[in-house]
């Protein structure tokens, strides 16, 4: 049995669901904050929620020290329930969608 929590897609929304089935949250867009130096994940889930951290961590390198000089956060709908539970299990995913041609442009994403 899979032990870990996934993304399901239904009726045009995600739902985060652990390893029993049961919500978590659902949400009609997911965010994911990485870092694309390495393709780390740092955070997924709500728009809201990820944007938060994300100014959050921001803030905490208000000295520039370059902590989060290459932190991103990408938005989307168009979201392949694949690739975000792909993104979970695998470390780097996401640097590999990164470098598609094209892949994020029509997508929201946070920057500086």
């Amino acid at each position: 049995m899979d032990r870990m929590s996934r993304y399901t897609k239904e009726c045009g929304s995600y739902y985060f669901r652990d390893y029993n089935g049961n919500i978590i949250f659902m949400t009609d867009e997911v965010s994911i904050m990485y870092d694309s130096f390495d393709g780390i994940l740092l955070k997924h889930g709500r728009p809201e929620q990820v944007a938060k951290h994300f100014n959050e961590y921001k803030k905490m390198d208000a000295m520039d020290t370059g902590l989060t000089f290459n932190f991103k956060v990408v938005t989307s709908n168009k979201w392949k329930v694949s690739e975000l539970n792909r993104i979970l299990d695998t470390t780097g995913y996401i640097k590999l969608l990164e470098t598609e041609p094209g892949r994020f442009e029509e997508d929201k994403t946070l920057k500086e």
